[in-house]
C-alpha cells in the first residue's frame, strides 16, 4: 500500500498541473476570443492580397500570419495567374467564412503593374461570377499597391461585374516614380525600363499635395482620379529610412504620399500611415514589420479608431 501511494501522489500531482494548464489555457482563450468579439468587426468581406514586383506567395505570407495569429482573419483561399492570364483556384471561400483572406500571385511576377491590374480585372470578375462576392478589402505592396489603385480607376463602381471596393491597405506604393538603384533585378526593356525613373531627393510635394515632377505612370493615374470608388476608405503606409533620401530606398516619400492628389477629397477616409527607421526599407515594410501589421489589422476590423 505504502509503494502504491508513492507512486500515486506524484501522478496525481501530474494530472492536477494538468488540468490547471488546460483550465488555464482554455480560461484565455476564452477571454482572448471575447476581446476579439468586443474589439473587431467579423464579416463574409474577403480581403485580397497582392504582391509586387518579383514577388511571390512568400511575400504577402508574414502579413497574412500576422492576421491569422491574431484570431481576427484566416486564409482561406489562393488565386494563381499564369503567364498567360489562366486564373486557377485554390481553396474555398463561402458567405459563412469570417474575415476571410485570399492570397493572389502571379506567375510573372515581372509584367508590371498596369499588367496585374489587367489581371485583377479578370480575378475580380470571376470572384463577382463565381463566388458571388460582392464586397472586398484590397491590400498591395509596392507595384501591388499601385495595381490596386489602377484596377480601381479602370473599373470604379460596377457592381454589376466587379465587387465594391471597402478599404484598402497600400505600402510603399510607386504612384509617380520608382528609384533608380542600377540593380539587376530591375527591367531594362522598354517600357517598364521607364518606370525606374526617380531619384532621392529629386521630386517634392507642392502645397496642395500635387508631386512637383509628374512621371508618365502619375499622368496614367491623375486622368482617371475621379474614377476611384467614393465609399472606399484608404490607409496609405509608407517608410522612410531616415537616411537622408527621404524614402524607403525604393520610392521615394514623394512618390508615395502622391496618391494622397489623387484620391484623398474624393474617398470617404484617406490616411497616410508612416513608418521610419531601419524598418522602413522597402521590403522590410512586408516582412514580420510589427508596426505595418498593427497598423493594417487595426484599419481593416478593428471597430474603434483607435490605431
Amino acid at each position: 500500500m505504502r509503494q502504491l501511494k508513492k507512486h500515486l501522489i506524484p501522478i496525481l500531482c501530474v494530472l492536477l498541473t494538468l488540468v490547471g494548464l488546460l483550465g488555464g489555457a482554455m480560461i484565455i482563450r476564452r477571454l482572448q476570443a471575447n476581446y476579439i468579439r468586443q474589439n473587431y468587426t467579423t464579416s463574409a468581406t474577403p480581403t485580397i492580397f497582392v504582391h509586387g514586383w518579383t514577388g511571390d506567395k512568400h511575400s504577402e505570407q508574414e502579413m497574412v500570419d500576422a492576421a491569422q495569429n491574431s484570431k481576427v482573419a484566416r486564409h482561406v483561399m489562393s488565386i494563381s495567374v499564369t503567364p498567360t492570364g489562366i486564373i486557377k483556384f485554390k481553396g474555398h471561400l463561402t458567405q459563412r467564412e469570417k474575415n476571410p483572406i485570399v492570397e493572389v500571385v502571379f506567375k510573372n511576377n515581372r509584367a508590371g503593374e498596369v499588367q496585374d491590374a489587367m489581371w485583377l480585372k479578370s480575378i475580380m470578375a470571376a470572384l463577382r461570377a463565381k463566388y458571388h462576392v460582392t464586397a472586398y478589402n484590397a491590400v498591395g505592396h509596392s507595384m501591388g499597391a499601385y495595381a490596386w489603385v489602377y484596377y480601381n480607376l479602370m473599373v470604379g463602381n460596377d457592381a454589376k461585374q466587379y465587387p465594391e471596393l471597402k478599404k484598402a491597405v497600400l505600402i510603399a506604393g510607386p504612384y509617380d516614380g520608382i528609384i533608380n538603384n542600377h540593380k539587376l533585378n530591375q527591367p531594362t526593356e522598354f517600357p517598364l525600363n521607364k518606370l525606374w525613373d526617380d531619384r532621392p531627393n529629386a521630386n517634392r510635394l507642392l502645397p496642395n499635395g500635387k508631386p512637383k515632377i509628374i512621371h508618365p505612370e502619375y499622368r496614367l493615374l491623375y486622368r482617371m482620379r475621379a474614377r476611384f470608388p467614393k465609399q472606399a476608405r484608404v490607409l496609405n503606409i509608407y517608410g522612410n529610412l531616415e537616411n537622408g533620401t527621404h524614402s524607403d530606398g525604393v520610392i521615394s516619400i514623394p512618390s508615395a504620399r502622391s496618391l494622397a492628389y489623387l484620391i484623398s477629397g474624393r474617398v470617404q477616409e484617406y490616411r497616410d500611415y508612416q513608418v521610419k527607421g531601419p524598418n522602413a526599407q522597402h521590403s522590410r515594410l512586408h516582412q514580420h514589420n510589427f508596426f505595418v501589421d498593427r497598423a493594417l489589422i487595426n484599419f481593416l476590423w478593428k471597430k474603434t479608431s483607435v490605431r
